[in-house]
């Protein structure tokens, strides 16, 4: 009974101080154990039943949850330089960052497919990868 209750308590404690659903789950089946216990069944199902739970009230749960707590995505209106054309003002290497010129903003970017680019090519932005353009030759 012991080790399902320490369980237990440690399991709440971590996910009040975490608040990110990253032992709720453990913390149920160790519930589910405790009471297996008190219901007088053996180690073996104490820890099937702990098993049992956590795997499924993970599974039923997790994709509810990411689907409400994804709330620290920012949209930026960068979103909207792809698609378009830009300039390149310097060039693209296979390992190196180049420049690309669009709507009026100098970007760094790097190319699709690792090609070179060079100066003065047209180029197609097509994702924006963390303060980089992501682009191909026109």
């Amino acid at each position: 009974m012991t080790i399902w209750l320490v369980i237990l308590i440690l399991s709440v404690i971590v996910e009040i101080v975490t608040i990110d659903l990253v032992s709720i789950w453990i913390s149920l089946g160790s519930l589910g154990a405790l009471i297996a216990y008190f219901l007088g069944f053996d180690l073996i199902v104490q820890i099937i039943v702990c098993l049992v739970i956590t795997v499924l009230s993970f599974i039923i749960t997790r994709p509810i949850a990411k689907k409400y707590l994804t709330g620290n995505i920012v949209h930026t209106n960068t979103d909207r330089l792809i698609g378009k054309q830009g300039l390149v003002t310097k060039e693209i290497q296979e390992d190196t960052k180049g420049e690309v010129k669009v709507m009026g903003s100098t970007w760094s970017a790097i190319s699709l497919d690792k090609d070179f680019i060079e100066a003065g090519t047209h180029v197609e932005i097509l994702a924006i990868d963390g303060v980089k353009l992501v682009v191909k030759k026109v």
